[in-house]
Formats: structure tokens, sequence, C-alpha cells
């Protein structure tokens, strides 16, 4: 049988954000937390290392498996009651904002809401036109 041995990179977090490394497409970093967190992060070719999405925390996996083991419906009904007020928090978070074009009058609606930027046009006005006439603005 064949064996292989696959060496991650790994660091603590003050040593990766020093370093600033781009990892290879694919490349695995593994970070270790002064809280001693094990984190891997994958590589993508242009990002540094820090900034890239936390693929897989051990250790919250490792908490998860004790929460499940213990009370399976009490862990459960906790993280829903913590998902609803994460939600509750993105919710009171939106932001948005209206405008009006002042060369057509059109209004838009520019907002962030759960995370999604948006930009919409809400509604049209009558705008005048150069001689003091209104005429309908249409699209």
């Amino acid at each position: 049988m064949a064996t292989a041995t696959i060496t991650i990179k790994k660091g603590t977090t003050a040593e990766w954000t020093e370093a600033k490394r781009v990892l290879d497409d694919g490349e695995l970093g593994l970070e270790t937390t002064t809280s001693g967190h094990r984190i891997i992060r994958i590589g993508n070719g242009s990002t540094e290392f820090m900034q890239l999405p936390v693929a897989f925390d051990i250790e919250e996996v490792r908490e998860i498996k004790e929460g499940m083991d213990t009370d399976a419906k009490a862990y459960y009904d906790d993280m829903v009651k913590r998902g609803e007020e994460y939600i509750a928090e993105i919710k009171a978070m939106a932001t948005t904002v209206e405008l009006t074009d002042d060369a057509t009058a059109i209004k838009y609606r520019m907002g962030i809401s759960a995370g999604t930027l948006y930009f919409e046009e809400i509604e049209k006005e009558t705008a005048s036109d150069n001689t003091g006439e209104s005429e309908e603005v249409t699209e």
C-alpha cells in the first residue's frame, strides 16, 4: 500500500497576520489562536490567509459534538434561539436611503439588508422640462 504525507502550512494568528501569506489555490493552512482554537482555511491563490473565510474550526465542531452528546434537544433549542437572535440583529442593522435623481426626478432606494447591497427604482415623479410645462417621466 502506498502512503503519502501531506504537510499543512501552520502558524499562530499573529504569525499569519504578520506574514500576509497567500496560499496557492486549494492549499490548506492551519491557524492556532491565542485561545487554542485550531482553524483551517483554504487558499485561493490571491487572498491573504487571514482574509480567507474559515473552512473548519476544530474546537467549534468539538463543542457541537459535546453539546449534542450531553442533551441534543436542549442544544438544538439553544442553537435555534441564538439563530433567531442573530437574524433579529441583522434585520436591525438594515440601512435604507431614498434618493431622487434631480435630472429625471426618478426616486431610488439603496440599502443593505441581511448582508446584501441593493439599489432599486421605487417611483417616478412628474418632471418639469425647460419650458416650465410638466411631462410624465417614462422608462
